[in-house]
Parts: structure tokens; C-alpha cells; sequence
């Protein structure tokens, strides 16, 4: 069923000063949060770890594949994400946003996806609440970890929620030709027109993850849309159905409707 909510990621390296360890990107979280004061359709908000888990997991060497990963490298990524999650909630509550946090964990076992969990975060949208939720490393099965990122909760969430949006707000102003040229592509129609071999790469995928989740939650029918975190305002024009500067990955099944 598609759900009347907007499904938002804001990239670690957006809210985060990436080369510096546990740094937090005042100024830009400031710009955005007081930007969502203007949206006016329900949201659930998902967020990157940045210079917090994704420094900590680089360290410790912790991937998405589920493996026995060190105790302490579990416990310290785990707890990182947990701070800066809580740094990001009461950022929100200074503009009174009424955010609500939710680890990722609460909504899968066994590896999957708890539906009911899930449809529950759409629910509490019109509560005037924001769900936000976070990339992490979870539980998996048999004493194995794994990171769970931003990117891979983005697609997991769309696939149930079908929302009418999904926005993922990066720190460039969408996916390029030629990272070099900085070539924007402002609109994918076809997987073909995407070179990944020139997209950016990191230990929880960087913009090549991003680019991947991306296209499978298009094949569900959403329009996809890349946007510069750092430049907000762009996110309200795509909310208001206005022409911005970014890439959008259309939706397959909205491509077909958009053509009869």
C-alpha cells in the first residue's frame, strides 16, 4: 500500500565532518533542520554515520557481509552510532521537529525486514512525530555481525512503505557522468547510463551503495532523487514537485504511467 510519507536520508558526510573523527557538521544540520520547519508532508528520516560509525567500522574493519567481528569493535560502532543519533534528535527538538528516534534493529529479525514494525513508523507520522532512524551494526544469525547501512534501510523501508518520495541528500549535487567534469546526469531512465566504475567507493559503499539502492527502490515504481544536502531548499522544490538541481532515478512503473 503506498504510504503518504516522504523517506528521507541525510548522508553521514553531510551531517558529519567526515575527516575528522565523532565531528558533527553544526552549520549544515542547523541549515537543514530549519528547513524541514517549511515541509509539510509527513516524514521518516534516516541518517548515515559519517565521521562517527563509519570511522569506527573503517578501524575495527567491519563490512556488510555477516562475520564474527571483534567484541569491542561491535560495542564501540554500536554505541558511535547511538551518539550521534541522539546529537541529530536533539538538534531536531531545538526546532521543534518532535523527532523519534528508532534503532534498526527493532524492525528486523532473522535478517529480514519486521513489516508491522515498519508500516508502524508511517503510522506515527500523523502523530506529527518523525521517525529517525540510522545506519548500524546489527544482529544477524549465529553469533555473525554486520553493518547495516543508511543506504540498504532506505531500500528495506521503500519496499514496504512504498512512499510517495525518496529523497537521499548527499555532499555533491547528485551522480555524475565524470566525477572529474562534475558531468550531472539530471535524470536516469535506464541503469545503462550509470558508469560505476567512475562512482565513489567506501567501506559502507559510499555513493556507488547509494546509486545501487537507489535503482532497486525505482524498480518499485518511486522516483528516486539525489540532492546536495548542503543546499536544502532543493529538497523543498523537489517536495513542491518544482525543478531543482540534482539527479532523479525515476520510478520504472511511473515511467510507464508518465508515457501513455
Amino acid at each position: 500500500m503506498l504510504q503518504d510519507v516522504i523517506l528521507i536520508k541525510l548522508g553521514g558526510s553531510v551531517v558529519t565532518h567526515k575527516e575528522r573523527a565523532m565531528t558533527m557538521n553544526k552549520m549544515a544540520i542547523d541549515r537543514i533542520f530549519k528547513t524541514f520547519l517549511s515541509v509539510k508532508v509527513p516524514i521518516i528520516v534516516v541518517h548515515g554515520g559519517g565521521s562517527f560509525g563509519h570511522y569506527w567500522s573503517v578501524k575495527y574493519d567491519m563490512h556488510s557481509k555477516p562475520d564474527r567481528y571483534p567484541s569491542d569493535g561491535i560495542a564501540i560502532v554500536h554505541e558511535s552510532m547511538i551518539l550521534l543519533n541522539h546529537k541529530l534528535v536533539k538538534s531536531m527538538m531545538k526546532f521543534r521537529l518532535n523527532p523519534y528516534s528508532v534503532s534498526p534493529f527493532s524492525f528486523i529479525s532473522n535478517n529480514k525486514p519486521i513489516a508491522k514494525k515498519i508500516v508502524e513508523l508511517a503510522s506515527m507520522t500523523r502523530d506529527k512525530i518523525i521517525p529517525v532512524t540510522y545506519g548500524d551494526i546489527v544482529y544477524r544469525t549465529n553469533h555473525k555481525y554486520s553493518i547495516l547501512s543508511g543506504d540498504e534501510l532506505m531500500t528495506m523501508l521503500s519496499y514496504v512503505l512504498k512512499p510517495k518520495k525518496v529523497v537521499f541528500a548527499v555532499n555533491v549535487d547528485g551522480i555524475y557522468r565524470d566525477p572529474r567534469t562534475k558531468d550531472l546526469i539530471n535524470t536516469v531512465e535506464e541503469k545503462s547510463q550509470i558508469k560505476f566504475s567512475s562512482v565513489n567507493f567506501d567501506v559502507t559503499g559510499g555513493m556507488k551503495r547509494k546509486v545501487r539502492e537507489a535503482l532497486k527502490i525505482s524498480l518499485s515504481g518511486i522516483d528516486v532523487h539525489f540532492i546536495n544536502g548542503f543546499k536544502p531548499d532543493r529538497l523543498l522544490k523537489i517536495l513542491d514537485n518544482k525543478i531543482t538541481k540534482g539527479t532523479v532515478i525515476k520510478g520504472k512503473r511511473s515511467s510507464k504511467r508518465n508515457a501513455r
